[in-house]
């Protein structure tokens, strides 16, 4: 690993995932799941493999867990990664973040000031989880 990411995780497990913990997160870095009485919530931090850049992808899915469709496969709700879940739709996942193209680009200068705008880019998951429909009643 970088340098640079393995301060980015650093500042991420100092200002980040305490509030991970606070909502209800369980997990460990870098997936977390929330599970709620009709829905169980995802997240996962995913660097570029290019260097100097995160993504936030969220999603959700059943409270029990997942069924894959190709293999019948379950996966229960503390094994769910938000990889797992189909992308193509907004309404399956998402990636959170103001900044162009939902991206945290840092450097080994700036991790705990990126942390602090996923922090506050919380807000907006928790938005996410609450008002999309839950895509598996659909």
């Amino acid at each position: 690993m970088s340098v640079e990411r393995d301060l980015m995780i650093k500042s991420l497990k100092q200002i980040v995932i305490p509030s991970l913990r606070e909502r209800g997160f369980k997990g460990s870095f870098p997936h977390f799941y929330r599970k709620l009485d009709n829905q169980t919530d995802l997240l996962m931090f995913q660097f570029s493999m290019y260097g100097g850049v995160l993504y936030v992808e969220i999603s959700k899915c059943s409270s029990d867990g997942y069924t894959e469709e190709t293999s019948g496969k379950h996966i229960p709700p503390n094994k769910m990664k938000v990889y797992q879940i189909g992308g193509g739709s907004p309404y399956n996942r998402t990636r959170i973040g103001e900044d162009l193209g939902n991206t945290f680009e840092f450097n080994e200068f700036n991790t705990d000031e990126v942390a602090r705008k996923i922090f506050y880019a919380l807000e907006e998951a928790e938005e996410w989880w609450r008002l999309y429909p839950n895509w598996w009643n659909n």
